[in-house]
């Protein structure tokens, strides 16, 4: 049974009265404290790093498309090209060399892919074509190329008029009727490549 005591005004004080009068739960243990502040106040460390949403990268563009951008003159030349392209995420030399392919290969890669080809590194026959096709290269300008330094020919750039103009500026074709005889022996219009040589120069 439980006990009451009698306080100074007379009445009898039920301690589990008591303690559902003040708010607290009658059942609890007498060391089991309820804390209304918040959990930072609570034991809980205050100062946890913020986590930063991680930053979105740009999806990467298909390489035919970054190419055409290059071509195009979006993405610059040189040493600027170079910088954009590789902090774009892209891997310069693969960009560089599918322009390349698509504008025709540049003298001295050209002549790099000769040398190896007479070299045997590429094999002969239908093994030399599979293997330049799968490095990259266009087979038949490769071969014209091979063919024309075997014949003491000059290798002409497989590529636009401004690769084969720029190759003129560099004394590769000789001058006046050297350099005349020498694109027309490698079958390019002198008229018109030396029509842009000299816008070119200008």
């Amino acid at each position: 049974m439980p006990t009451f005591n009698s306080n100074s005004n007379g009445t009898k004080n039920n301690p589990t009265n008591n303690a559902s009068k003040a708010g607290m739960p009658s059942n609890l243990p007498k060391s089991a404290t309820v804390s209304s502040r918040p959990a930072s106040k609570a034991g809980m460390p205050s100062n946890l790093p913020k986590t930063a949403p991680a930053a979105v990268k740009p999806a990467k563009k298909p390489l035919d498309e970054i190419v055409k951008e290059v071509i195009d003159g979006a993405w610059g030349a040189g040493a600027d090209r170079k910088a954009k392209l590789e902090a774009a995420g892209y891997d310069y030399n693969m960009v560089q060399r599918a322009v390349n392919r698509v504008e025709g290969a540049s003298v001295a890669e050209l002549t790099a892919v000769v040398d190896q080809v007479i070299r045997g590194e590429f094999g002969n026959g239908a093994d030399r074509k599979a293997k330049l096709e799968a490095a990259g290269f266009d087979y038949d300008k490769v071969q014209a190329a091979v063919n024309a330094k075997l014949a003491g020919k000059p290798i002409a750039p497989a590529g636009n008029r401004d690769d084969i103009a720029k190759a003129v500026i560099r004394g590769e074709y000789g001058n006046g009727a050297d350099r005349k005889a020498k694109l027309e022996a490698a079958g390019y219009d002198y008229n018109a490549v030396q029509a842009r040589v000299n816008e070119l120069l200008k």
